[in-house]
């Protein structure tokens, strides 16, 4: 009986240890952070990087593989099997690049002055890796260099890149500093100097996509070095400061076996002090404190959400997502608040300054979901870019790249991300000086770095951009949804006289909407349409629209999308419509561009113009058409797996798309309220917004057969209209859905529950 007792003991404790094991795997398993995975878009030309970082640091310390190529717009890219370096900033997913600054590279044995090429590692300093020897995780990256046996581990603060250097017993363990490494740009002037055996000091003077610049630096050690050594040219100095234009610096150590050498690397825009500041302001913290702030941080941040259902890829690509949206824009001041705009040393009133803003492409999806989510960064990213015109006494940028405006792309995309705050009523955002600086750059004709004139001059004239001059399309779109947005900025200053002004203008886009081919084209200033043969002959599509091209651009009208059907002939022309661009394959012969990728039919889901095109049936009052190639593009477009996105990642657009449509719902129309429903992709995905109310989405059934909504309820409420509001999901509360294999044609398409034009 005892045996038996005893036995029976034995296997209740081992169901009890056995399940208590599956709770606390399980436990490990749902933490937002395991799941994030940095090497997601580090292949193929997403262009993201896998190296350290924090929330919208101004450090980015990632491994540089390569500083040359379309492939190493980040500096990093999978397919590569040697690391030259580690350098502290970054760009995360977009087109071209420049930074790579203060490349950092411990070595051991005879110095070699050069990096090196990248596929004959033993003519310089390079190392080869392996990617089964290297792990990312937010906030802490660590690889073997296997031709020194040494383990390089790194993470970041807010100002401070640390390092930790693990190197095998040695006489010679070296750590080299490249202050001329970038990915890209063009050094004009560098400087290494040292008077203590912990520290070393300089500068790089550069030029590229961020303008004329300047990166100050201060880096130190936690052992004096043995020996210090510059190179000038190609060639050891006697000197221990030196200036030119090739200029490196070699610290010699001596180490035993398990005696790493800790590096911290602060960095100015504004002078060495500045640099000097920001490291005491973070340099008393260990590289193990470091590595712990910043999961600390990450995790703030990923566990504003919470998974059920899904398979584990979704969830990987879902939090990656995030992770990919909390990168940039970057801090860009100093502790003491100075910071450089515009070819300007400034100071910071009242808010903390950031650069690095790819507006453009994020302006869609990316801003609205940190809105949502930390207002705080809103008001800073709107105040930063506000401050342009109001203390650097400039305009708006376009595309601005540590401070500088690099005029990429078109319109102007700073106006709908300062106005997506506003809706969301992030606080300290001034109405009246956000309405100025629209004002301004909505009369200042920027030059386009890539498409030359940005044909303001002639919109505002003609009512739309002519034909001769590039991209007149897209341009003409742009500027007219960007118009209707400075229209309700005037409308909430109670500026009457501006609001009826900006509408007008907010109709432009109607000027080149040909009214027998149903379809925008170009115009030439004289009134008369471009003709087929011209456009087939003489003028390539490229011409005149930009990115996504013609096809993305033929539905880009958010501020009067129920005006727009209406134009095309009605709903059922308008899905119509629609059905030939996901189903109509297109011939890509003569406009091959590196954007317009990921096809379904005349879709391509690779450039952020056509975003919003497969949620546009729910105006037309098909809505499961919506849902079906919603859920078609999350899983065709999207993987775990380095190349996972179809192109560049645009500094989390990509990402905020997948993250919106998974959780059911995207904005259509940045600065409206609405959020347009899809397809809901997990059985439950909660949302803690910014007040701290949870907003929750609920998928009864859902599975990759079963994408249509067959009924939804609001906090209990029947919901038959296919958006929700900003208030609601502001408000908090649960929005359910029931799911099946069939459409149910009866659900969301009531004319009167349809969401409606802003403008009308």
């Amino acid at each position: 009986m005892r045996k038996s007792i005893l036995l029976l003991s034995s296997v209740l404790l081992t169901i009890i240890t056995l399940s208590c094991e599956k709770e606390v795997v399980k436990e490990i398993q749902q933490k937002p952070i395991d799941y994030v995975d940095p090497f997601i878009g580090t292949g193929g030309i997403v262009h993201t990087f896998p190296g350290a970082t924090i929330p919208f640091s101004m450090i980015q310390l990632s491994p540089d593989t390569d500083t040359k190529g379309w492939d190493h717009c980040s500096g990093y890219h999978y397919n590569d099997s040697t690391i030259k370096g580690f350098s502290h900033t970054h760009l995360s997913g977009t087109g071209w690049s420049d930074l790579g600054d203060i490349l950092i590279m411990p070595t051991v044995g005879d110095i070699q002055l050069e990096s090196g090429p990248q596929d004959q590692p033993d003519l310089g300093w390079r190392s080869r890796f392996s990617h089964d020897e290297e792990i990312a995780e937010p906030g802490f990256y660590e690889v073997n260099l296997k031709d020194y046996g040494i383990t390089a581990a790194l993470t970041a603060g807010q100002r401070v890149g640390f390092h930790k250097y693990t190197f095998p017993a040695t006489d010679s363990a070296n750590i080299i500093i490249d202050p001329t490494n970038l990915i890209f740009g063009e050094v004009l002037e560098a400087q290494i100097s040292t008077d203590d055996p912990t520290e070393i000091v300089g500068y790089c003077k550069s030029n590229g996509w961020g303008g004329k610049r300047y990166v100050y630096f201060i880096i130190k050690f936690t052992k004096p070095y043995d020996k210090f050594q510059i190179s000038r040219n190609g060639k050891i100095s006697s000197h221990l400061k030196v200036k030119d234009k090739d200029v490196k610096g070699f610290a010699t150590f001596k180490v035993g076996e398990n005696d790493p050498i800790e590096v911290k690397v602060a960095i100015s825009a504004v002078s060495l002090n500045g640099a000097r500041k920001n490291l005491l302001s973070e340099g008393h913290n260990s590289f193990a404190l470091a590595v712990q702030h910043a999961q600390e941080q990450w995790s703030e941040v990923l566990n504003k959400f919470s998974i059920d259902g899904g398979t584990e890829e979704q969830k990987r690509i879902f939090y990656t997502g995030i992770y990919h949206n909390f990168i940039a824009p970057n801090l860009s001041m100093d502790v003491d608040g100075k910071y450089v705009a515009m070819g300007k040393k400034l100071e910071a009133d009242g808010f903390t300054n950031y650069s690095n803003f790819s507006t453009w492409d994020t302006f869609r999806a990316t801003k609205p979901l940190i809105s949502f989510l930390t207002p705080n960064y809103s008001a800073d990213f709107v105040e930063s870019l506000i401050s342009r015109h109001r203390d650097a006494k400039e305009h708006l940028p376009l595309w601005e790249l540590a401070g500088f405006d690099n005029t990429c792309m078109i319109g102007y995309p700073s106006v709908p991300v300062i106005y997506e705050a506003m809706q969301k009523d992030v606080k300290g955002i001034d109405v009246n000086e956000a309405l100025a600086a629209m004002d301004d750059i909505a009369h200042f004709n920027k030059i386009s770095s890539s498409d030359g004139d940005g044909g303001l001059n002639e919109y505002i004239k003609l009512g739309y951009v002519p034909a001769h001059i590039p991209k007149n399309v897209s341009k003409t779109l742009e500027y007219a949804y960007e118009d209707w947005v400075i229209a309700q900025v005037a409308q909430k200053a109670g500026n009457k006289k501006l609001y009826e002004k900006y509408m007008q203008r907010a109709q432009n886009f109607t000027n080149l909407y040909h009214p027998e081919k149903k379809t925008f084209w170009p115009r030439k200033s004289n009134g008369q349409w471009f003709g087929d043969i011209e456009m087939d002959q003489w003028e390539p599509l490229q011409k005149h629209w930009i990115s996504g091209n013609k096809w993305a651009y033929d539905y880009f009208v958010p501020q009067a999308i129920s005006q727009f059907i209406e134009m095309k002939g009605g709903k059922d022309a308008f899905a119509a419509d629609l059905d030939t661009l996901f189903s109509q394959e297109l011939d890509m012969k003569g406009e091959e561009h590196v954007d317009i990728s990921g096809f379904i039919g005349s879709y391509a889901h690779g450039d952020e113009p056509g975003h919003a095109n497969a949620y546009l049936y729910n105006f037309a009052g098909q809505p499961w058409k919506t849902q079906a190639m919603i859920r078609r593009i999350m899983d065709e477009m999207y993987s775990d797996k380095p190349d996972g996105m179809i192109n560049n990642e645009d500094c989390g657009q990509m990402s905020a798309w997948y993250v919106f449509s998974a959780m059911g719902f995207y904005p259509v129309c940045p600065g409206d309220k609405q959020y347009i429903i899809g397809s809901p992709l997990f059985d439950r995905v909660s949302m803690q917004v910014s007040n701290g109310k949870t907003f929750t989405v609920e998928a009864k059934n859902q599975s990759d057969k079963n994408v249509y909504i067959q009924a939804a309820s609001l906090n209990g409420k029947d919901l038959d209209r296919s958006y929700i509001t900003q208030e609601e999901i502001m408000a908090g509360g649960i929005l359910k859905f029931v799911m099946g294999p069939e459409p149910n044609k009866n659900w969301g398409t009531d004319v009167n529950d349809i969401p409606k034009s802003p403008i009308q």
